[in-house]
């Protein structure tokens, strides 16, 4: 786990990150060399099981760059690895009401914060050699837990959501958002862009968390950034990808 990215959230300055979806140590190892502020290793959409998430972390960790893992459900036990395995938060999906996220702060957090289970063996515990004094100290100063909000059934709920307390960030999730609006595939679509609004004013209205949000390009980043978004994230996976394809383009023309 690297420190300081809980404080770094809190104090609202900007972030840029970098979704790995893809089971590979290495593209981890690039986002940290190009000097992404963290990596969010995707366990919902990506490939990646509970032991290559580890090796996932490990190679952030070498790198020098934060972790957080984007668990694939609300089960406890999803974010208990994820968190043994040493990385510095979650990222819970499809938050609807204020009790999912309560949910996910409690599975993140040790008694009396919440319930995650206790072990020194783990490699968050340094396999052994780190007391159980120095295991919870250190994460309850350091894990992170955000929240993402990508449901037409979240939009009222969403100043309970972001009240919630230890919650450090609230994502908006566009393209599961606009597919549950019935936009599928048009985050641009003036009903998914309210709804964003909504979501940023909401949260705002009640002093709540940092907000996160995707971007595809610099343009949008800026302008997530102008609007108050203090985080936001990009598709390692869909950069690859473009330039691979205008690559192959640029060449065949």
């Amino acid at each position: 786990m690297i420190d300081g990215l809980k404080a770094r959230i809190a104090a609202r300055v900007p972030l840029y990150g970098a979704f790995v979806p893809m089971p590979s140590s290495a593209v981890v190892e690039m986002c940290a060399h190009a000097g992404f502020d963290f990596v969010i290793l995707d366990r919902e959409h990506g490939a990646a099981g509970t032991e290559t998430i580890e090796h996932h972390v490990r190679a952030a960790d070498a790198a020098g760059i934060p972790s957080i893992v984007r668990v694939p459900g609300r089960a406890p036990e999803h974010a208990l690895h994820a968190l043994d395995a040493g990385a510095n938060g979650i990222l819970m999906p499809h938050v609807i009401a204020p009790e999912d996220a309560a949910a996910a702060v409690g599975a993140a957090h040790f008694p009396p914060r919440g319930i995650r289970g206790m072990s020194t063996s783990t490699r968050a515990g340094r396999h052994g050699l780190a007391s159980p004094a120095e295991t919870l100290s250190r994460a309850g100063r350091e894990t992170v837990v955000i929240g993402q909000v990508e449901d037409a059934a979240a939009l009222p709920n969403v100043a309970g959501i972001a009240r919630t307390p230890d919650l450090d960030a609230v994502f908006v999730g566009p393209a599961d958002l606009s597919t549950s609006l019935g936009f599928p595939g048009q985050p641009g679509h003036p009903d998914v862009v309210a709804a964003v609004d909504r979501i940023r004013r909401d949260v705002e209205s009640v002093g709540g968390p940092p907000l996160a949000n995707f971007a595809r390009n610099e343009a949008e980043a800026a302008e997530l950034v102008r609007q108050g978004f203090t985080i936001v994230c990009f598709s390692s996976a869909a950069i690859l990808s473009r330039r691979l394809a205008d690559l192959v383009a640029a060449l065949k023309r």
